[in-house]
């Protein structure tokens, strides 16, 4: 029998989703800082695991506002001038941290970037709707998802070489590859924000006032709002993959800690690589919630895991099936978004429900970070894990009701 190709889900998508997705790949190639940000608070500038832990929260909880605001001018005027505004100023604030020495100023310059680059966030969602047909929704998200983490697979290996010897090249080489990224963005990708709207407005899915708050669509759609309060659980503890896991990889490897993490993130980069087409392609036909709640299973697996590595080989097989559940929730989750969704609402709905999502990222360190104080990494993975099942069990009553709920309209 015939072997179906996996790639095939990626043919005759739009040509602007092939220019974002080269555009994703070249700005993540240089999307250093990020990564390396808990290393950068602690080795380089010398915070505590605690402080860093409130500073990792306070640079989330910063984000909200900016946001809205990227979610209400995604609405006005559209998804690529957004992008193209934000990212480049962005980039414009990190040049200074490149010929600064480790300071204060260097967190707060990076906080500064991360809120303009999260005015861009619920962009990089709605384009989608914007660009694509909805018959290739799923194929555009899996395709945009691949394309983030190809350059995340060589990325975070240059944050680890150049770490301890040259941060300062860390935000230089994430500045400019920004710029070329969102240079192709604004000759290439056609701006359809207004005709996508249109047509949405002759559909029988418009049924809202596009001046209402959001929050009043929101209210009127139940699903999104238990969707968003179980998916800030599995927020929560995903987080402890870019808090906990590079603390425990400095308190095991010691001084190879940051190279060693790095590697763990170009591990998980590479299999996003392998991985994303086969089960996009695997789960095509399923519904998102239940695929959204399998790969919560995949999570509580790794976590398992990395509460009981010692040696590297487990946390690279922990890596592996946290991707394995990261590929399956990240997809499914944005589907779910854009299903349930009016075109007119898409930006500020993103942004609502980012912001929902955000601030289970937004606790993780800092409740971990004064968890840390009082138990080893063993028994903070256990409740972890825990808390993960739990919300995996959440998703999977939810698509449970959810498609019953179906079945009675019907």
């Amino acid at each position: 029998m015939k072997t179906k190709n996996p790639f095939a889900i990626y043919r005759g998508l739009p040509r602007g989703i092939y220019v974002i997705f080269v555009s994703r790949i070249i700005d993540n190639m240089g999307s250093v800082v990020m990564p390396m940000i808990t290393l950068i608070l602690t080795q380089k500038i010398g915070f505590s695991k605690s402080e860093t832990g409130i500073l990792a929260t306070i640079f989330m909880l910063t984000q909200a506002p900016f946001l809205l605001l990227g979610g209400k001018l995604v609405d006005k005027i559209g998804s690529k001038k957004v992008i193209i505004i934000f990212n480049t100023l962005g980039a414009l604030a990190y040049i200074p941290c490149g010929f600064m020495k480790p300071h204060i100023a260097m967190a707060v310059l990076i906080a500064l970037a991360s809120n303009l680059f999260s005015v861009a966030a619920p962009a990089y969602n709605a384009i989608v709707t914007e660009i694509s047909p909805d018959s290739q929704i799923k194929s555009t998200y899996s395709i945009l998802y691949l394309g983030y983490n190809l350059g995340l697979a060589i990325g975070p290996a240059i944050g680890g070489v150049l770490f301890n010897e040259h941060l300062q090249l860390l935000f230089l080489l994430d500045a400019v590859t920004c710029f070329i990224s969102t240079t192709l963005v604004y000759f290439l990708v056609p701006d359809n924000s207004k005709e996508k709207k249109a047509e949405k407005k002759q559909s029988e899915q418009s049924n809202f006032n596009l001046n209402d708050p959001v929050y009043k669509f929101i209210l009127r759609s139940p699903a999104l709002i238990v969707f968003s309060i179980v998916l800030l659980g599995y927020n929560f503890c995903y987080s402890q993959w870019g808090f906990m896991l590079p603390l425990q990889a400095a308190s095991i490897f010691k001084t190879d800690g940051a190279r060693f993490y790095s590697l763990l993130i170009s591990v998980n980069a590479i299999a996003v690589i392998l991985l994303t087409p086969v089960l996009t392609s695997l789960t095509h036909r399923f519904r998102p919630l239940a695929i959204v709640a399998t790969g919560g299973i995949f999570y509580t697996l790794s976590f398992l895991i990395f509460g009981g590595g010692t040696v590297i080989y487990a946390f690279i097989i922990a890596a592996i099936i946290l991707t394995v559940g990261q590929i399956l929730i990240n997809i499914n989750t944005n589907i779910f978004i854009a299903q349930h969704t009016p075109q007119e609402y898409i930006g500020r709905a993103n942004s609502m429900l980012t912001i929902i999502n955000g601030a289970g990222v937004a606790m993780g360190p800092v409740i971990m970070g004064t968890v840390l104080l009082h138990i080893n990494y063993s028994l903070a993975w256990l409740a972890v894990a825990l808390l993960m099942i739990i919300g995996a069990a959440g998703m999977f009553i939810l698509n449970y009701k959810s498609r019953h709920e179906n079945k009675e309209r019907a």
